[in-house]
This record gives C-alpha cells, structure tokens and sequence, in this order.
C-alpha cells in the first residue's frame, strides 16, 4: 500500500512578524548601551617626567618628536675603537639599598659610552646647528652617569662646538666644556659615581677653553680657560661650523652614560630608539 507523504503545515505570518526579524537582522533591536563621550586628542603626548640632582621625578618636559637622523658618531673626531650605543638604562643607586631605582633623567634610555684610556669619542648633529651664531646660545646643559668605584680618577664626557670664531687668524676651533673644572652650579657640589648628575654648562661657575690659536688669540686655552659667557663677548661673531655633541677626549677610561643635552630650550633624549626632541619649560 503506497503511503502519502505528509504536507507540512503553513502557519501564516504576520507583517509584525516580518518586521522584528528585519530589525534582528540589522540590530536596531538590541539594547541600548550608553557610550562615553568621546575625548578630544591631545596635540601632544602626555609630558615624561624628568630627574633633578640627588631625587627621582621633578620636573615634566613634553615629548615633540623624533629626530634620531642627524645625530651619530662623528668619525673625524673619533680615535681608537671606543663605543657609543642607544641602550637603556643606567638605573643609578641614590641609597644604600641594593637595587638601583634613579631612573634615566628622561624616559627610560640614554647614550652608553665606553672610551679606553688614549681613545677619543665624538658624537653630535653635524647638521642642524651649522651657520648658527654663538651668542644665539644661552643654555647648555646635560647629564652624566659615571660607572666607576672612583669618580675623581676620570674625565667626564663634555659638550664640544666647533665653530668658526671669527677673530684672529684661523677660522677654525673647538670650543670645549670642563666638566671637572667647573664649579656649582654649573656642576654638582659634590660629583658622585653610579648616579645621574646635571651639568649646566652656562650656569655660574661654568669653565671652557677654546683649541688651537683661538684660544690664544682670545685668552680661553685649557691652562687659563674662561666663562662661556666671556667665549661669546671675546668671539662676537662666531658661528657653529661643523658640529655641536658630547665628547670624551683621551685623557682617562671612561665607562656610563649621559642623556639630556639641552641647547636653549630644546632637549635632546637619547633613548634605546634614537633621539628625541622634547622642549624645556620656560
């Protein structure tokens, strides 16, 4: 006996029916959830907090940009086979405890150096700074960490400028800060190993010479050196020639760091990324 197939029952469907499916469908029936108003974007990341002498965060200096391109080791001024590198750290020891907590002055980076005795490093911006005038400049500053168990038995890194003077005869010199010559505030009353210290090389007590004839010619050599404040009146007319940076001549081993050169209100940060601008307050 053949069995007849079962017809499947139709239930009518209503247009209300039809309409809450659609809305399904596109999620307009779902509940409402209430949403945050949104926030405006900064024109600027938010400001890095940075480190004075002897503390851990003080001052905040705002983050600008990157400008890692011009900056390097300046090869003509290199001797031996000394190192510079990007890298993180040092953390300095600021108590007798056992961990190391003084965080970099900015961020989290600086730019390690190690020089051997009789070895020379230069790094600096071959670029940016060349044709400006020395008496544009009013604030020189940086930081030092020195790893060493004796800090009295190095030569600390300094800030070099080769400029042409424009006096005398020769239109070439290298104008160089003594770091271990100079005196508070320039530099800190008591210079202490394993930790960050500012150097401000225009501040009161603040020691340069310039090489070759010039300093002759204008009474700054490095046996009688002068004030930054006396290079710019006795050199009216110097210009920044071929650089501005951080050197480490070959007079002592030095083994640390240092982070924060400052030019006026510019801040240059050395990170394990390169270099970033940052702008000092006022």
């Amino acid at each position: 006996m053949k069995v007849k197939k079962s017809e499947k029952s139709v239930w009518p469907i209503s247009g209300l029916v039809l309409a809450a499916a659609a809305a399904l469908i596109a999620g307009v029936a779902q509940p409402a959830v209430a949403q945050e108003p949104a926030q405006p974007r900064s024109a600027e990341p938010a400001p890095q907090e940075t480190v004075t002498p002897g503390t851990t965060r003080v001052n905040r200096v705002p983050l600008v940009n990157l400008s890692s391109d011009k900056w390097g080791i300046i090869g003509r001024n290199t001797y031996g086979s000394p190192n510079a590198v990007f890298r993180d750290g040092p953390w300095g020891r600021t108590s007798a405890t056992f961990p190391a907590t003084q965080s970099p002055p900015y961020g989290d980076g600086s730019l390690g150096l190690i020089v051997d005795t009789g070895e020379k490093i230069a790094f600096g911006n071959e670029t940016n700074f060349a044709g400006q005038r020395l008496s544009s400049i009013d604030i020189l500053r940086y930081w030092v960490f020195a790893g060493t168990d004796n800090i009295s038995s190095v030569v600390l890194p300094n800030i070099t400028i080769e400029a042409d003077p424009n006096v005398g005869t020769s239109n070439y010199t290298s104008l160089v800060y003594q770091p271990d010559q100079s005196t508070s505030p320039s530099a800190p009353a008591t210079p202490t190993a394993n930790v960050w210290q500012r150097y401000d090389a225009t501040a009161a007590g603040n020691r340069w010479w310039a090489t070759g004839s010039t300093g002759t010619t204008i009474g700054c050599t490095q046996a009688t050196p002068c004030t930054f404040q006396e290079l710019k009146a006795r050199m009216p007319n110097a210009v920044i020639s071929y650089s501005l940076g951080i050197s480490k001549g070959r007079d002592t081993a030095f083994v640390g760091a240092v982070d924060g050169l400052q030019v006026n209100r510019v801040v240059y940060d050395f990170e394990f990324s390169g270099v970033r601008t940052r702008i000092a307050p006022r």
